[in-house]
């Protein structure tokens, strides 16, 4: 006898759980595209024109800072498989 598969449809005692809120960033679409136009501004353009410039500590500052918002944009843009599983049974 072949078995029926069964399909969890419902959080259940996972409901408000870590792993249905930790994965989310919670920012609006906008801001996340605001911030990858900006971390792409911040870390190859304006750092060239501040290096031309001879600005050596300010490059190094705004690379830094743009190489930060690339970070949290990988991490905000990401498919994370808890988020995958947690909008599937949703």
């Amino acid at each position: 006898m072949k078995h029926p598969r069964i399909v969890q449809i419902a959080q259940g005692a996972m409901g408000g759980s870590f792993n249905t809120r930790e994965f989310f960033h919670g920012r609006p679409r906008e801001v996340v595209r605001a911030v990858r136009w900006t971390f792409l501004a911040l870390v190859f353009p304006v750092p060239a024109m501040l290096l031309l410039s001879g600005n050596f500590l300010a490059a190094f500052l705004v690379q830094y800072a743009g190489l930060l918002a690339e970070r949290w944009y990988f991490f905000a843009e990401a498919r994370h498989p808890q988020n995958l599983y947690y909008q599937a049974i949703a």
